[in-house]
């Protein structure tokens, strides 16, 4: 009798378990999904600062050219949400590493230019972790490439075009 007793107090204790054991499994799964997500993320926030680099040193550098460049770095390639054309920074810089300032299309300035700077700046991530994100977004760092000037659209003919 009083095993039968003992029995019908464990009755449901299953379910119990299940649910502690589901939770924690689940949430490390979402956590590994996320994970994955965020070097996902940093992967292509890399590329694009590289891509925005290279099409800077090759191409024009007046103000109309470089808003082309900003669109040909981020349209169709760049596949993250709310990344828009105010993240990526485009810098012009001296022999010495320092910003060249003045008007880049004159040409004793346009001569100075030694290297070129993208970087992406200001990327705000989601995360999307159901029910353990609590409206927490963060600031991704910035990501920054630098390459040398190559022909920033001169060439033997005239200007090119991106």
């Amino acid at each position: 009798m009083k095993l039968l007793t003992l029995n019908n107090k464990q009755h449901g204790i299953t379910i119990v378990e299940f649910s502690i054991v589901a939770v924690l499994f689940f949430i490390i799964i979402f956590a590994i999904i996320e994970f994955g997500r965020l070097m996902f993320t940093w992967h292509v926030l890399n590329e694009t600062s590289r891509r925005t680099a290279r099409l800077a040193s090759v191409c024009q550098v007046t103000t109309a050219e470089q808003a082309d460049i900003l669109t040909a770095a981020i349209v169709d390639n760049v596949p993250l949400q709310n990344f828009t054309s105010n993240n990526i920074q485009i810098k012009y810089l001296g022999s010495d590493g320092s910003e060249i300032a003045g008007s880049l299309s004159d040409a004793s300035t346009f001569l100075t230019i030694e290297y070129v700077e993208a970087s992406i700046v200001d990327y705000e991530i989601n995360l999307i972790i159901p029910l353990a994100t609590f409206g927490v977004d963060f600031i991704a760092p910035s990501f920054t490439t630098q390459l040398p000037r190559e022909s920033l659209g001169v060439t033997r003919t005239g200007l090119s075009d991106c």
